[in-house]
């Protein structure tokens, strides 16, 4: 007879490993590696360095976070390992959603972990409010991943900024990252000169009277730490590839009436 144990062990490796778009994109989050086993892993897209800033910037303890687009969960672990009093993580590939859950269950923290394994809807959010929000690289993929396959670059990039704006009614605080092409594909750029300054320019004009900017890192191109964006990391960096040189938002929303956040 099967060992108990393993057979989920087994479960959780399958899912881990399944092929689809957004597979082995991931590091898993340090709280959860020993229950996989000696099992290949993702080189990942630097999580550990974001997460850690964001940490210093932004402590979650005893708040709600929403986790959009959560892949495998290493942002979702790690709030919940900082302290956070409830993570909903909203993952629509079907194996990376059932992966969390059942890393909840095993870790009993199913009770503090809502996967909901569905894309997100921006055109009809939930009315449920959160303290703060990850939207981490997903915008890009309006109109790939979710949204409408017809529409067009310029009606894509409107809606991005409405999708962003709808989330200023959820949350306090939210940290967003955007790519430099749309749907990840190199041969549409979002940006025609692709620079960091482009993507805040767009950021920072399409989000007036919902969002104040906080504050907006990126990486250092000397020790791929995150860092306040300065003349250092400002530049684009093509040897680091255009995952670290997306620039990370912190924003919280104008809809209540708060403080900026002190650096």
């Amino acid at each position: 007879m099967e060992n108990p144990i393993s057979a989920p062990l087994k479960t959780l490796q399958a899912l881990l490993q399944a092929r689809s778009k957004h597979s082995h994109y991931q590091l898993l989050h340090p709280s959860i590696e020993a229950l996989l086993g000696n099992i290949p892993q993702s080189s990942g897209r630097h999580e550990a360095h974001r997460q850690c800033y964001m940490a210093r910037r932004l402590p979650l303890r005893d708040l709600r976070v929403l986790d959009i687009g959560a892949n495998t969960g290493y942002f979702t672990f790690a709030a919940l390992a900082d302290g956070a009093h409830k993570v909903v993580s909203q993952e629509g590939n079907a194996e990376h959603a059932r992966f969390m859950a059942l890393v909840a269950e095993r870790m009993r923290l199913n009770h503090r972990l809502e996967v909901r394994p569905r894309y997100y809807n921006f055109e009809e959010p939930s009315n449920d409010y959160f303290d703060v929000i990850f939207c981490l690289n997903v915008l890009h993929h309006l109109g790939d991943d979710f949204g409408d396959r017809q529409i067009r670059l310029g009606s894509a990039k409107a809606e991005m900024l409405t999708a962003l704006n709808q989330l200023s009614l959820q949350t306090r605080h939210l940290w967003m990252q955007l790519g430099f092409n749309w749907k990840g594909d190199r041969y549409c750029p979002l940006f025609p000169e692709g620079t960091k300054a482009n993507v805040i320019d767009f950021v920072c004009q399409g989000t007036k009277g919902h969002w104040r900017i906080d504050d907006i890192a990126a990486v250092n191109p000397k020790t791929l730490d995150y860092e306040p964006m300065g003349d250092h990391n400002l530049g684009r960096f093509d040897a680091l590839g255009e995952f670290l040189n997306r620039p990370l938002f912190l924003m919280s929303s104008l809809r209540f009436d708060e403080p900026p956040l002190k650096p």
